[in-house]
């Protein structure tokens, strides 16, 4: 037990960093000897130290590259095609690869049913409580995105208790209003970011999460609704609501506030000083070791690109689409493409001339050409590249830092919700979407149509997500593809709008098949416009995802045996 003890203290306690799940797992954490553990709140900080470990980070030192988060979906393009867009998942067995695990449940249940025992400064135990309620509704949620209606386990329980095991699943819309009930706990005890003296799980983080988990749902109810994935009687609206409301008590909080610079955010080995995070992990190679580090640098372009959907949905510098703007843009030459457009696109794709290298002494290399045996559409990232070498290692850096949450997501959030519940105002957009422009760099004083409005102008090259929308939500998702590219939202933004118009009997493209990417790769596939086609083979009749049926995945059928009141996803009987 020491040297499990030993290994989660210097794991993650001050700074999220990474950590290797299988020493993690071998001595479960829920049997821990009563007598000897529950006194103090370092008891309660090592327990609950072991939940940070499970948030989302870079691939480990040794895995070769680093899988960009928007990877095999609509917007980035991988090596391989998408087995989620195309259908080709199938029912999965049991056992230690099954997602469909409640390890991390249990785990955080045996901690919130536990954590009164300790003794010490109500202020600290209320602390690592709330951040128990936290993890257990993070772990839900991932839950709720990927099967949809779930049992509910609100206590610990052993292998014994026949009733619990062997529950059923509660519909989706009690589930979600479980998950959020524990958020309103969890805001009611943590700290704030700016009262925590580590960085840990902090109250504007229970309330992001809130808002984001009340969006997924209220928006998944509302464009699934009349399909077996809907709620009977529902259409989302006491969810965005939700959504709306706690996002804006982020917002009027005032704790967090927008970085200066939109691409400084993601290109950093160290964030504790942004303003604009909430929520990062941190990498330390050098200090810690091999298993500390991550290789999101060694192996660029990360087997990544971007499509050419996700590019063209940058507009012109003068804040209106491409296709009615009187300014010159070019999607076709590399060389030209960040002409005219959205200043976040240059802070996003690398294009001739951007620096590559920055070594020790001062001297730079620069980008010439794609590298598209590993990215496949030829828009490789600029995002997350880390161009300075570390002067520790002369080499690229191994703590290339991982954002979990940050405040711009409160504003795209709220404007989403408020668009969708017909309530936005002018002055909704102007602290939202507006505040994200003006960062990025538009200038609202030169080009008066930078500034989104109720009222924005038509484009004619408007995504159809199979339903009908505003003029103005149009242009509030458009918003949400451009700020948070590539960081990994958007599949779950595809499913809760039920957007698979955008991507079935389709292939992505990449860039123009132009004489610079010729003189690299001859003889790539590409379309009749004469845009790089790189599922060509793989996909010849686009994706085949089944709208009656990938939504949700299926339960292994094993879970199905074992407990008779668990009743098949739609689609997969």
């Amino acid at each position: 037990m020491k040297k499990i003890f030993y290994f989660l203290t210097i794991c993650s306690t001050l700074s999220l960093v990474s950590c290797s799940d299988d020493i993690l797992d071998r001595t479960p954490l829920d049997e821990i000897s009563e007598p000897e553990f529950w006194k103090t709140t370092s008891d309660l900080e090592l327990y609950a130290n072991s939940f940070y470990n499970k948030l989302p980070g870079w691939s480990g030192v040794g895995f070769g590259s680093a899988q960009m988060p928007d990877v095999g979906t609509d917007l980035g393009l991988g090596t391989g095609i998408s087995s989620r867009l195309d259908g080709s998942q199938g029912i999965p067995n049991s056992g230690s690869n099954s997602l469909w695990s409640w390890d991390e449940v249990r785990q955080a249940n045996y901690f919130v049913s536990n954590v009164s025992k300790a003794e010490g400064l109500e202020t600290e135990i209320n602390q690592f409580t709330g951040e128990g309620y936290f993890f257990r509704a993070y772990f839900y949620y991932d839950l709720l995105k990927k099967y949809g209606d779930l049992p509910i386990y609100e206590a610990y329980f052993d292998n014994l208790d026949v009733d619990q095991l062997y529950q059923a699943r509660s519909p989706r819309n009690e589930v979600a209003d479980f998950i959020l009930a524990d958020l309103d706990k969890a805001i009611s005890l943590l700290k704030t970011k700016a009262n925590l003296s580590t960085p840990r799980v902090n109250k504007e983080a229970a309330l992001l999460l809130k808002a984001t988990i009340a969006l997924y749902e209220g928006t998944w109810e509302k464009y699934h609704s009349g399909t077996e994935f809907g709620v009977a009687g529902s259409d989302g609206t006491a969810f965005l609501q939700e959504a709306a409301d706690a996002a804006k008590e982020l917002i009027d909080g005032g704790t967090r506030t927008l970085n200066p610079s939109y691409g400084d955010l993601f290109n950093q080995t160290n964030l504790s000083t942004n303003n604009e995070i909430i929520l990062w992990r941190e990498y330390d190679y050098v200090g810690l070791g091999n298993s500390f580090g991550n290789d999101a640098q060694l192996s660029w372009p990360n087997n990544f690109s971007y499509s050419l959907d996700a590019i063209k949905s940058y507009l012109a510098l003068d804040g209106l689409p491409t296709a009615v703007s009187t300014l010159t843009t070019d999607d076709k030459e590399l060389a030209n493409i960040e002409t005219n457009r959205d200043p976040r696109l240059a802070e996003t794709l690398m294009v001739p001339g951007d620096v590559t290298v920055v070594n020790i002494d001062g001297s730079m290399l620069y980008w010439e050409e794609p590298t598209v045996g590993q990215s496949v559409g030829a828009y490789e990232s600029q995002k997350y590249r880390i161009t300075t070498l570390d002067p520790s290692t002369n080499n690229y850096s191994r703590n290339t830092a991982k954002i979990l949450m940050r405040y711009g997501e409160a504003l795209l959030i709220y404007a989403e919700a408020k668009a969708e519940l017909g309530t936005i105002t002018q002055d909704d957009l102007d602290i939202t979407i507006n505040a994200l422009r003006e960062r990025a760099g538009f200038d609202f004083a030169t080009n008066a149509t930078a500034k989104l409005t109720l009222s924005p102008v038509t484009d004619p090259n408007w995504p159809d997500y199979g339903h009908t929308i505003s003029p103005v939500l149009q242009e509030i998702r458009r918003e949400r593809v451009v700020e948070l590219m590539n960081e990994g939202f958007r599949l779950d933004d595809l499913m809760r709008w039920g957007a698979h118009k955008l991507f079935v009997d389709k292939r992505p493209k990449g860039a123009y098949y132009e004489t610079l990417i010729m003189d690299t790769a001859a003889n790539l596939d590409s379309d009749a416009d004469g845009y790089l086609d790189p599922y060509a083979v793989e996909l010849v009749d686009g994706y085949s995802f089944n709208p009656d049926r990938d939504y949700l995945l299926a339960i292994p059928a094993e879970e199905l045996v074992l407990n008779p009141n668990l009743i098949q996803n739609p689609g997969w009987e």
